[in-house]
């Protein structure tokens, strides 16, 4: 598995972020839903036991007097309570209903049965479950409109009646106080909710977004190190096989022969030899002469014999002439031989050899590439002229 791949596991879905925080959001709103429900049946209950006992009260009224007519019961006391068309008495007899909200209502009321007012499920079992002198409440429906009915049977002149106070519900939700109270609420859980439903899925796409540009600077690391490995690799290469920063012990000069034979482009090659002083070394020797040689220069040396040999290539005789006379130092020009072609390598070799007198070509260590000390000019002048003022 690479690595991209594991970096990207690290990654978290923002899609399953929002299912689960939406599947979140459902649950904690069908909770405000259900609190907020249970709160206003709350406040429905103690209206309606405040209104179980105003009806109370007036039943106690209706039962001060004996012997009144159900017109004076309806004259004195029904007719001179507060009524409107979201809260009103409802007054029957048996089946027959006496008295609904007002003089005009119970007109068009009369002709029918308390069974025809009350026609919903809801109505018809509240108007056929109440109990001889104890009021009771319950939630009705009527005409489309949500009601909290407060009714009792009781007694009166040895005939049955039924009293009603209907309230509709929007009269208590839609007080103001409640009202605002219940919008303040329900904005504040709109609030929170979408703070719960917003933030997790903003700090999955934060997080997300930190991941990408962890990985793409992990990816930028890994190509600017690649990068250094393969500069560091090139200047390596270039530094072993730069002629002018290396030197070579002599041994390894069949190496260099047996590349350049297939080369006809490395032609003319010529080969300079000298002899170093005793006092000299190979390092002040090469190092005097480091930028006198270029890099088609490639320097060989025996130490133990103090023989140094140049292998030039595209160089004829006359530049090896010219080169011959440029070497600085102590040291003694022993002869330079030219080969023009490969065909003729070989025996231009063995001729430079035979002036260097033949020194041994086999190392005891290999084939070895050595470095002198010094591998510029400017730095072996400055050795030099510290050398000669200690001298002094």
């Amino acid at each position: 598995m690479s690595k991209s791949n594991k970096k990207k596991k690290k990654y978290i879905s923002v899609t399953l972020v929002l299912i689960l925080m939406a599947i979140i959001a459902s649950g904690l709103a069908a909770l405000t839903f259900f609190e907020m429900k249970r709160y206003e049946d709350g406040i429905i209950d103690v209206c309606a036991t405040q209104q179980d006992s105003y009806v109370q009260l007036v039943i106690d009224q209706i039962n001060l007097k004996e012997n009144r007519t159900d017109q004076e019961i309806i004259e004195n006391i029904l007719s001179t309570l507060d009524s409107s068309s979201n809260r009103y008495w409802t007054f029957s007899k048996e089946q027959t209903m006496l008295y609904v909200k007002d003089a005009l209502e119970t007109n068009r009321y009369q002709s029918l049965t308390a069974n025809s007012y009350y026609r919903s499920d809801s109505a018809t079992s509240f108007i056929d479950n109440l109990i001889v002198n104890k009021v009771n409440h319950e939630r009705i429906e009527l005409d489309g409109k949500d009601y909290i009915a407060s009714g009792a049977l009781f007694e009166y002149g040895g005939e049955e009646y039924r009293i009603c106070l209907l309230t509709n519900t929007t009269v208590l939700l839609d007080n103001n106080k409640f009202l605002g109270s219940k919008m303040e609420l329900i904005i504040i859980f709109i609030v929170v909710y979408s703070l719960i439903f917003i933030m997790p899925i903003l700090i999955t796409i934060l997080y997300n977004i930190m991941q990408k540009k962890i990985f793409v600077t992990g990816q930028e690391l890994v190509e600017v190190n690649n990068a250094v490995e393969r500069l560091n690799e090139k200047l390596t290469t270039d530094e072993i096989y730069d002629n002018r920063k290396n030197l070579f012990s002599l041994p390894t000069i069949k190496l260099f022969l047996d590349e350049y034979k297939d080369k006809r482009a490395a032609f003319p090659i010529s080969f300079v030899a000298f002899k170093y002083g005793g006092n000299e070394t190979v390092s002040r020797f090469f190092g005097k002469n480091c930028v006198t040689l270029g890099k088609h220069d490639i320097k060989f040396y025996d130490g133990r014999l103090h023989l140094a040999l140049i292998l030039c290539v595209k160089c004829n005789a006359t530049k090896a002439k010219e080169l011959s006379k440029m070497i600085k130092g102590d040291c003694e020009f022993l002869g330079s031989e030219t080969a023009v072609s490969s065909s003729s390598l070989d025996d231009k070799f063995k001729k430079i050899m035979e002036i260097m007198g033949n020194p041994p070509l086999v190392s005891a260590n290999g084939p070895k590439i050595e470095r002198p000390d010094s591998r510029t000019e400017s730095r072996y002048r400055a050795k030099e002229n510290s050398e000669d003022k200690k001298n002094a």
